[in-house]
């Protein structure tokens, strides 16, 4: 499980990368409307809160306890969290890697 959040959050920051490369030159379009909302308004803070969603899933990882068993609940989103920033990484690379 460990394992698994420190590799959702580096995907998180690898994603916000390629993500404000995508969109600073127009390769890309933000999809998520939240986040397309907060771009819009301002890129440092779309920034800022992806960065602190990184942080706050590595406070995650230090307070867990290895001795209790992982809820059911956490380890399936982080699961389907994983997946879904490897799809996106592949997606946002492949699109800038094609458009560069």
């Amino acid at each position: 499980m460990k394992i698994l959040l420190i590799y959702v959050a580096s995907l998180n920051l690898l994603d916000t990368a390629f993500t404000l490369y995508g969109l600073n030159n127009n390769y890309i379009t933000e999809s998520n409307p939240l986040m397309n909302t907060i771009y819009n308004t301002t890129p440092l803070l779309f920034l800022v809160l992806k960065v602190l969603l990184s942080i706050l899933l590595l406070v995650i990882l230090y307070h867990l306890d290895t001795k209790k068993k992982t809820s059911r609940t956490l380890g399936s989103f982080t699961v389907v969290a994983a997946i879904a920033y490897t799809y996106t990484c592949i997606l946002h690379g492949y699109w800038i890697v094609e458009l560069v």
